[in-house]
């Protein structure tokens, strides 16, 4: 497990790019900053250029799928800066009792951008041709011309980079703090498997002393899994809304890309393509995490020999039993749950569109 040191240390490149996408969840909470507003701008820059270029070239299908590929990553940063602004408090606080109820407590127990970079040089080196970074055009600024060219790619290039720095900080967000809720539910259970041991190896007429260690142990395991089941509650209601636009985003841009592999030969589709199911499976594969965990969690409740608690503990466990039984776990904001059960579902869904897009091409 990390130290508080440790926690603190990577907490500081989290604060760096927190500043750099105007998100200070650490050191200014639900604060608009200069950089927040520049990168609202930015953002919603690029949806009005996005929308200019689609209503442009609405009869090139084909080139409409181009510009489009960008709009599920520009939507779920969208998503993102607006949790993480309007919930920063929220997240301070939940670190704060990471460091609080689990560290200090036991202490002593890049790819798509490559694709995309180096397409316009390859296109101006082969063919002498002129791109931008991406294919959404800014209004009234025509990146035919050269000095509107370096404009528009410019702007690209620090939004893709800003935007990247902002995904990043948010994705590993979310794989840090459940981790640390993960490992909070093993302390739980480690504790849980040494009050099965004790109960097992209690005699039919056990002495003071052992009725007192039983009733620690018990009223550890309480604690323990309060704390367990309120931060998994905790992820969940953090970072629901941001899974949802994960998922929905990545399914919708994995289409796109699936639909101009087929319709194209634009080479830069297979980088973004792979990076976007990469990301979109690592969502489904946290939530396993998760679920796996609860499982294990339920397991090491039910495995106790409940019938030699007190009368007082036996109701205690009842309740715990019945808390146990409600679902805890990462979900896309309610709507499903981010399992390995979705997870081929939604693969099931984006091979039955491959199969149908093949067969209307043929």
């Amino acid at each position: 497990m990390a130290t508080v040191e440790s926690y603190q240390s990577l907490c500081k490149y989290l604060i760096v790019a927190s500043k750099i996408v105007g998100t200070e969840i650490w050191t200014a909470p639900r604060k608009m900053k200069p950089a927040s507003f520049f990168m609202l701008f930015q953002v919603l820059t690029y949806f009005v250029a996005n929308t200019y270029t689609v209503i442009k070239y609405r009869h090139d299908f084909k080139y409409v799928l181009k510009v489009l590929i960008t709009l599920g990553s520009a939507v779920q940063l969208f998503v993102k800066i607006i949790v993480l602004l309007w919930r920063g408090h929220e997240f301070n606080n939940f670190g704060i009792r990471i460091e609080r109820d689990l560290l200090r407590a036991f202490e002593n127990v890049l790819s798509t951008g490559i694709g995309f970079v180096l397409y316009p040089f390859f296109v101006y080196i082969t063919q002498g041709t002129l791109l931008p970074l991406f294919l959404y055009e800014l209004p009234y600024l025509d990146w035919h011309s050269v000095d509107k060219y370096f404009f528009h790619f410019a702007f690209q290039l620090e939004l893709y980079a800003v935007g990247m720095v902002g995904e990043l900080m948010s994705d590993f967000l979310i794989v840090m703090n459940s981790i640390y809720a993960l490992a909070r539910a093993d302390l739980c259970i480690v504790h849980l498997c040494e009050l099965r041991v004790m109960l097992d190896a209690a005699s039919k007429k056990p002495d003071a002393a052992d009725i007192a260690a039983v009733r620690r142990k018990w009223e550890q395991c309480m604690h323990d899994h309060r704390i367990a089941t309120s931060f998994l509650n905790n992820v969940e209601d953090l970072f629901g809304m941001i899974c949802l636009a994960q998922v929905m985003m990545g399914v919708f841009t994995v289409c796109n890309c699936m639909l101009l592999v087929v319709l194209t030969d634009w080479y830069p589709v297979y980088v973004f393509l792979g990076a976007t199911f990469l990301e979109l499976s690592a969502f489904f594969v946290i939530g396993h995490l998760v679920e796996k965990k609860v499982d294990e969690l339920y397991d090491a409740i039910t495995s106790l020999s409940w019938y030699q608690l007190s009368l007082q503990q036996q109701k205690e466990y009842a309740f715990v039993v019945y808390r146990q039984q409600r679902p805890v776990g990462l979900t896309a904001f309610g709507f499903m749950p981010l399992n390995f059960e979705s997870y081929m579902s939604v693969l099931k869904g984006l091979y039955q569109f491959f199969v149908l897009v093949l067969q209307y091409v043929e």
